[in-house]
């Protein structure tokens, strides 16, 4: 019997981890880090060096899944590990809680992803050899947490391109998320077809590559679907701007900005980073990166250029502050002290470190205010409205429907005759 089965995901936003079983044969979707089950592993208590995994799973904070892990990582653990050669690994994105366990995986399991997602996993690997070789590197903790275990070979897998396994035919499609490289798999199974959204929005820059997505899985016998925003009531969450909106504020802050902008990004939303560069650059700015962003950044292969917060480099930005734009993490902040900013300039929050929210956030405001510095936040989500979900589940109309990756799946109301069935964790469902 063909079976799926949820060992991450459920009811909690993050960490989906999809296994379908046919005849001995297995597929797993995602192996990303749990969000943590027993509030053991708190900022500053970790996990010990190279232990990571063993500690996880000692405590109940990572998948149990037999013959997926290496064998020496979980002896002491009651866990069965190494390969039996008939499990295979396909990655949505590079997203932590999506793929930050594949450092373990044992190496003779294969592993899929999207060209672009293994791009963004080499260009880690290499700012975690520059962050040995100098320790002012400061990495966050989705980067620490995925240069853990050895280096993984993730295979670069075509889109629309069929890839036979065992009993299983899979196929990669390309969807919007707010990282390169996200993708669905459609799995046929020799009882049925299964199809799986990883992360997944419609007010993107491609929303088009969803409904090519939805037609593919059309009349899917089981549906995946990630409903982060069910039952979360907010503007960001029922009303989101566009990414096009976002450059679109971005422009008119540019545009109408005396004097410096100081920008806080995620390193890994390669478009937005793309599209903000442009910008700035059409209104005589450069971009100026952190060495921990000019690192990952170059790795990736974007031509940037590095702030390195010398005395030299300091005063020809205090002559022109008009011509730049700085990034800053949260350990640059106190080179305010030494920046050329007040009245004059802004600090733009989208959606980088630190969350505004954390003790960290409500130390930049501080800083801001204590310099005289303006702040704007600009941004937009990378998971789809509620409404967005619903839609997507009409466009495929699956046999059945399982929500994952949020909090509320009983939100998920689809119509007849779609049935939605919320997962119990490691319970297998027939998919016939």
């Amino acid at each position: 019997m063909a079976t799926v089965s949820f060992w991450g995901g459920v009811g909690i936003t993050g960490s989906s981890k999809v296994l379908i079983e046919d005849r001995g044969w297995r597929i797993l979707l995602d192996v990303g880090l749990d969000r943590p089950q027993t509030e053991l592993y708190h900022h500053p208590v970790r996990p010990r060096q190279g232990m990571e995994l063993h500690d996880r799973l000692k405590v109940g904070d990572a998948p149990w899944i037999p013959r997926l892990f290496q064998g020496d990582v979980v002896l002491g653990t009651g866990l069965e590990g190494g390969s039996d050669g008939k499990t295979a690994v396909f990655i949505s994105h590079s997203h932590v809680d999506h793929i930050g366990l594949v450092g373990w995986i044992d190496p003779r399991i294969p592993i899929y992803a999207a060209p672009e997602t293994v791009k963004i996993r080499e260009a880690i690997t290499t700012l975690g050899r520059a962050a040995q070789a100098d320790s002012s590197f400061e990495l966050i903790f989705a980067e620490k947490v995925m240069l853990e275990g050895q280096e993984p070979q993730i295979r670069p897998m075509n889109e629309a391109d069929p890839l036979e396994f065992g009993p299983f035919v899979v196929t990669r499609y390309r969807v919007d998320h707010d990282v390169p490289g996200a993708s669905g798999y459609i799995v046929e199974t020799s009882e049925g077809r299964v199809a799986y959204t990883g992360d997944i929005r419609l007010h993107g820059r491609h929303p088009e590559w969803v409904t090519t997505f939805a037609k593919q899985a059309a009349q899917s016998d089981v549906f995946v679907i990630e409903g982060t925003t069910l039952g979360r009531k907010s503007r960001d969450t029922e009303d989101p701007v566009t990414e096009e909106q976002v450059d679109k504020n971005f422009t008119n802050i540019v545009e109408h900005t005396r004097g410096l902008i100081l920008i806080s990004l995620r390193p890994r939303n390669i478009e937005r980073i793309e599209s903000f560069t442009r910008i700035a650059k059409t209104y005589g700015r450069k971009i100026l990166w952190s060495k921990e962003f000019a690192t990952f950044l170059g790795a990736y292969g974007l031509e940037v250029q590095r702030i390195d917060y010398s005395a030299e480099q300091l005063q020809t930005i205090r002559r022109s502050p008009e011509k730049y734009v700085i990034q800053m993490g949260p350990k640059d902040i106190p080179w305010l002290m030494d920046l050329p900013v007040g009245p004059d300039s802004l600090f733009i929050h989208s959606d980088g470190d630190p969350k505004l929210t954390s003790q960290a956030g409500q130390s930049l405001r501080v800083w801001l205010q204590r310099y005289h510095v303006g702040l704007r936040t600009l941004g937009t989500r990378g998971h789809g409205t509620p409404e967005a979900i619903h839609q997507i589940v009409e466009w495929v109309t699956p046999k059945v429907v399982y929500p994952v990756h949020t909090h509320s799946p009983e939100l998920l109301q689809p119509d007849p005759p779609t049935m939605r069935v919320v997962p119990e964790y490691a319970r297998r469902y027939p998919i016939r």
